[in-house]
């Protein structure tokens, strides 16, 4: 894990910290802002120095032996404190929320004045064990180190918990309380690390050897991190997200409802906005302009699309055969199509019936559609159910509209 998740965790949060830095100044006077970046550098530093290349050369560095057990841990306090300060901004009014942020650096930093003399301290002894049970209790010094460590790690995930439950519960459906839920979840199983440092404590007491929970303590330490940073800055760019994939959905759309927006289009070009079959001594160069056209702005492109679409069923009005309707609606509801599918096969047989009907020519007096579809709403709406008039209409389409025919009937004689 140290190999591979970590570097790659540490690579994302730099680049957020560093392209973020140009707006430090500004970030002065917001508060939130400052701790939402302060919580990207303690993250790109707690995975930097967990990365195995730079772990075992931050002894060397710093002359101190052991000093990358410590430099992490310190890491990990400044990165709890930062979310918790970040979450007390959110969650309360502006000068208690300050007050409460001020307490929480001013705790953090006598935490690591703690830790820092208890490792010093415990460090002429401890750094020369080799077992377990000497590492986690060969030393009184190194045992409080753990203990002052724990208790402030511990303390910031059981109040993250609380806070992102608390006001989770109070948010409406959204990124900021998906982002509550993730990150309550990561602080839980921050907790996993906790728990298991505190067995090491308690076995190593015992003479008992448990060092084969190790990978629980990481999974733990790095991916409850982890989940506590999406969590707490999801509201800021889950939103995009969401906009990427409607874009990715209208594009779909888009490209599904082609089949029956190009017969209506063979049929009538008038329909289009624009005329896209016109001569052109540069195809390829203007279906690549209309494919960047469509990318920058699909919302537009698939309304377009549909109201092209209904002028087209609009177009094929006058010629539909309401007896022919009620027979195909038969003919599906024994399928058993119903609701808004039924509506849409309708639809796309009397599409069909009316495109070959022989000798087409327009029925006077034409009665109000039969298909309680066929109602113009919002685009979501219409989206979803011309996509269904498009999948029964390239479904089998001689039998769509051969089906509901009536059957020939008899003119007499023995059978």
């Amino acid at each position: 894990m140290n190999t591979t998740l970590y570097p790659l965790c540490a690579l994302f949060a730099w680049i957020v910290v560093l392209g973020t830095a140009r707006h430090l100044p500004t970030m002065r006077r917001q508060p939130a802002r400052l701790a939402t970046w302060a919580l990207y550098l303690f993250f790109a530093l707690i995975f930097t120095t967990g990365w195995a290349v730079v772990w075992h050369r931050i002894d060397g560095w710093t002359g101190l032996p052991e000093a990358n057990t410590l430099v992490t841990m310190c890491w990990v306090v400044c990165y709890s404190a930062s979310a918790l300060v970040l979450l007390q901004l959110w969650s309360y009014p502006p000068d208690r929320a300050r007050r409460l942020a001020a307490f929480t650096v001013v705790a953090a930093v006598l935490v690591l004045l703690a830790m820092l003399g208890l490792f010093l301290r415990s460090d002429a002894v401890h750094h020369r064990q080799s077992s377990f049970t000497q590492w986690y209790g060969g030393s009184a010094q190194y045992t409080a180190y753990l203990l002052v460590y724990l208790t402030a790690y511990t303390s910031v995930e059981v109040e993250i918990i609380r806070l992102c439950r608390r006001y989770g519960r109070l948010t409406t459906r959204s990124w900021l309380r998906v982002g509550l839920i993730t990150a309550s979840v990561g602080a839980a199983i921050g907790l996993l690390y906790s728990l298991t440092r505190l067995a090491d404590l308690a076995a190593a007491h015992l003479g008992v050897d448990i060092g084969a929970g190790e990978n629980i303590a990481e999974v733990g330490a790095g991916l409850g991190a982890l989940l506590v940073m999406i969590g707490l800055t999801l509201h800021s760019w889950g939103p995009r997200i969401s906009t990427a994939l409607l874009r990715t959905r209208r594009l779909i759309a888009y490209a599904r409802l082609r089949p029956l927006w190009a017969t209506f289009y063979a049929l009538d070009p008038s329909i289009a906005f624009d005329d896209q079959r016109r001569a052109s001594s540069r195809p390829n160069l203007d279906r690549a302009r209309a494919a960047r056209r469509i990318l920058k702005d699909p919302e537009f492109h698939v309304a377009r699309r549909v109201v092209e679409i209904r002028d087209g069923i609009l177009t094929l009005r006058p010629y539909e055969d309401p007896a022919f309707a009620q027979r195909a609606r038969a003919h599906y509801s024994d399928r058993g199509l119903a609701g808004g599918d039924l509506d849409a096969a309708v639809t796309a047989a009397q599409i069909h019936a009316a495109l070959h009907r022989p000798g087409r020519s327009p029925r006077r007096k034409q009665p109000p559609s039969s298909t309680v579809g066929n109602t113009p709403a919002d685009l979501d709406s219409e989206l979803a159910w011309l996509l269904k008039v498009t999948y029964h209409f390239t479904r089998q389409p001689d039998a769509i509209a051969q089906s509901a025919q009536p059957s020939p009937t008899p003119t007499g004689g023995n059978p």
